[in-house]
């Protein structure tokens, strides 16, 4: 049986993050399926590296029985683009979809291209029994756990698969399925390569712009590997592609502290000469675990700040205020790992159903406060986004409730980037006060990346692209207020 598992090109290239590295999720479905059968021929696509302009054609020619399309919102209209046309000109091969948009909004892609099943979260489990069952020609497919189909004109959502419980039986993820040299890794390093990994499913918070549909339909939202599996998934990286750091890409590197440190041993234990970058959280950071990553390898830790301004962090449910911000980047200045902080421009909450949010001086103080951390050294580097409501998001249903998104966008999921655009309405912000924010961010951020000593000049391509459409962006919204 052939089988090929794309990653969806979007139809606007500009978000950096599906290019930088490779497509984790649709390598650990490659994985996994080829680990439980030995008859098939499988091979990856990702959209995001690949010429979109024959990208189709390279399907049609693969021919596969099977084709898995995995895609984000951004991505999700450069998907059903993708699906319409392989349908027309091969109406015989399988279509299954999977992914984050996918989850969160499946009627929405269901009447927006034609699949024959979508998968609903975790995938491994769920596009293995689609494999066996579609090889069955007499098997009823319409019932699978964790699926959704139509069948006689009818959309049924079948019962949610559990979960799965111990992630170190999962294969690592098929990275020989890809070209992993087409991938300029993340825009600082330490070394000239670096690569992703994750070491966690899921996340224990829940904070309101988040959509982290695909691990958040049941419980537990929060799943670790073991240290030792993912220590060793490190060494095979190192030993079969010479990558020597890591990003680890869980969205809570710290979500349990003592994992971490555990984490930490495992890895000072072996002496395993590497270096890595990981996301973490500001509540559960004390001297004695900062001492451990230093010691083995972390450099630079991703803070998700988002807001100087407490009464926004408590809005969005953050769990965390600017003291305890301030402590962990003092925590880690004292050992001499770099701190990244994330921001977001106009965030917006409910409070009792009353439409919240920060209004242009509100975010150009936290841009002050980003430039205060930098004169002291706390802060080295950050990224500056602009608030979008992702479906699957508690901030998209407040978005839709308070009419804040213009019809416009809705559906034309494309412009749903939140480091290009700013997609909600709100009362008295302008557009040119939007324009305003992030352009002062962004001119901000470039400074200090030609200034960190750590930028990868393999994204300049990427950065040039990203630069270039703001200033466009920046010429269109001066040309149609003159008109």
């Amino acid at each position: 049986m052939k089988v090929l598992l794309v990653n969806a090109p979007p139809i606007k290239m500009i978000g950096i993050t599906g290019q930088i590295y490779p497509p984790l999720g649709i390598l650990y479905l490659a994985s996994y399926v080829r680990s439980k059968r030995n008859d098939l021929d499988i091979s990856v696509l990702d959209g995001y590296v690949e010429d979109k302009h024959d990208f189709v054609n390279k399907i049609i020619d693969f021919a596969p029985d099977v084709l898995g399309v995995s895609f984000t919102t951004q991505a999700a209209s450069g998907a059903f683009a993708l699906i319409k046309e392989v349908k027309q000109r091969n109406k015989n091969i399988f279509i299954v979809i999977g992914g984050p948009h996918t989850t969160a909004m499946p009627e929405d892609c269901f009447d927006k291209s034609q699949p024959d099943i979508a998968v609903l979260g975790e995938g491994e489990k769920t596009f293995d029994e689609i494999l066996t069952k579609f090889q069955n020609a007499y098997a009823d497919i319409s019932s699978i756990a964790g699926t959704m189909v139509k069948k006689n004109g009818v959309l049924i959502r079948n019962n949610t698969r559990p979960l799965i419980e111990n992630l170190d039986e999962l294969p690592f993820p098929a990275r020989d399925l890809v070209d992993i040299r087409k991938y300029p890794g993340y825009m600082y390093k330490k070394f000239s390569r670096d690569t992703s990994l994750l070491s966690a499913r899921g996340c224990p918070f829940n904070c309101l712009y988040c959509s982290n549909p695909v691990w958040k339909q049941q419980k537990p939202w929060y799943r670790l590997r073991s240290p030792k599996n993912v220590a060793d998934e490190m060494q095979f990286i190192k030993d079969e592609y010479n990558i020597r750091e890591f990003f680890d890409q869980t969205d809570e590197f710290n979500g349990s502290k003592k994992w971490a440190e555990q984490m930490c041993d495992e890895i000072i234990s072996r002496d395993m000469d590497i270096v890595f970058k990981a996301q973490m959280r500001v509540d559960n950071v004390d001297g004695e675990l900062v001492a451990k990553l230093k010691k083995a390898g972390l450099w630079m830790v991703l803070f998700g700040l988002e807001s100087c301004h407490d009464r926004t962090l408590k809005g969005i449910n953050k769990k965390q205020t600017r003291e305890m911000m301030d402590r962990a980047m003092d925590t880690f200045k004292e050992t001499g790992i770099k701190c990244f902080g994330l921001f977001m421009g106009f965030n917006v909450w409910e409070t009792d159903g009353r439409l919240c949010y920060e209004n242009k001086a509100d975010t150009l103080c936290t841009l002050s406060y980003i430039k205060n951390l930098i004169k002291d050294n706390k802060l080295h580097l950050f990224g500056w986004s602009m608030t979008t409501p992702y479906p699957g998001s508690q901030l998209y249903d407040i978005a839709i409730r308070h009419n804040l998104i213009d019809r416009k966008y809705i559906g034309n999921w494309e412009y749903f980037d939140s480091g290009s655009i700013f997609i909600m309405k709100l009362p008295d912000v302008s557009s040119d006060d939007w324009a305003e924010v992030i352009n002062s961010g962004k001119k901000l951020q470039a400074k200090m990346l030609l200034r960190s000593g750590t930028f990868n000049i393999k994204s300049i391509p990427i950065y040039v692209k990203k630069a270039w459409y703001l200033t466009r962006q920046n010429i269109q919204r001066k040309y149609e207020k003159i008109c």
